[in-house]
């Protein structure tokens, strides 16, 4: 059957009262959570990726709070991943899991592409067997990966020099562990909605929920867009089509 997940990333919450870019990043998380959820009475949604930046004051009373505002619209799977503002650590202790959604159909893996306190995507050999060992859990007729950092060049130069390296290679190397069955792949960090391919597979950028970042920027830039989020409608016969959603507020 096929699949609706919502795509949610970038949300940088910070310690209650306080603000980000003089923007409120739970008021916005939120407002984003409100309009997806009533998108989701109409159209359905059967789980969530979070894929990272999910915090920008990474301490696990700010994780459970994201928890918490989540389980006030959306009573779903999860797939959480850390990104280059998160600490991993934390997360786990909040509860938060990087296992993977497996249906009959469906898989939805993760891949920490992110290092503690530094910008850069970084990938080790033991993030690659901890996704070998999750592709396991299931035998499902198709991927998704979910990664935090880009798959592809965003044309933002500050941002480029760290996306993931020789995603081709990484590419090729998950269609081969899953067994042929990788069908394209999200991502986070970029702050601005991205469509591109990797190969023979599409990606796709999410917009971040709070503030965005300037399409084509050479420097940090920052866009007056509003937040944003994408929904992931995953077919039968493996086609992955995204449509994005943008709040007013």
């Amino acid at each position: 059957m096929a699949r609706r997940v919502l795509h949610i990333s970038d949300c940088h919450l910070v310690a209650p009262g306080e603000t980000l870019l003089q923007t409120n990043t739970e008021a916005t998380l939120r407002a984003v959570l409100e309009q997806a959820a009533d998108e989701a009475m109409q159209s359905g949604c059967d789980a969530i990726i979070a894929s990272g930046d999910l915090a920008h004051t990474p301490t696990v009373p700010v994780y459970e709070r994201f928890l918490s505002i989540l389980n006030d619209y959306f009573s779903v799977p999860m797939l959480t991943l850390p990104g280059n503002h998160d600490v991993w650590h934390a997360m786990q202790q909040a509860g938060m899991s990087m296992d993977p959604i497996v249906w009959e159909d469906w898989h939805l893996q993760g891949l920490d592409s992110h290092e503690d306190d530094r910008p850069r995507a970084l990938i080790t050999e033991m993030d690659r067997q901890a996704v070998e060992q999750g592709l396991g859990r299931g035998a499902a007729r198709w991927v998704l990966l979910a990664t935090h950092h880009p798959l592809v060049a965003i044309d933002c130069p500050w941002l480029d020099k760290d996306r993931i390296i020789g995603p081709l290679e990484l590419m090729n190397w998950l269609h081969d562990a899953s067994g042929q069955r990788l069908r394209g792949a999200v991502f986070g960090h970029a702050h601005q909605e991205v469509e591109g391919r990797v190969g023979a597979w599409p990606v796709f950028g999410v917009p971040s929920t709070c503030f965005q970042f300037r399409p084509r920027s050479a420097k940090f830039a920052v866009d007056d867009n509003a937040p944003g989020y994408q929904w992931l409608n995953l077919a039968e016969d493996g086609t992955v089509n995204r449509a994005v959603s943008r709040v007013s507020l």
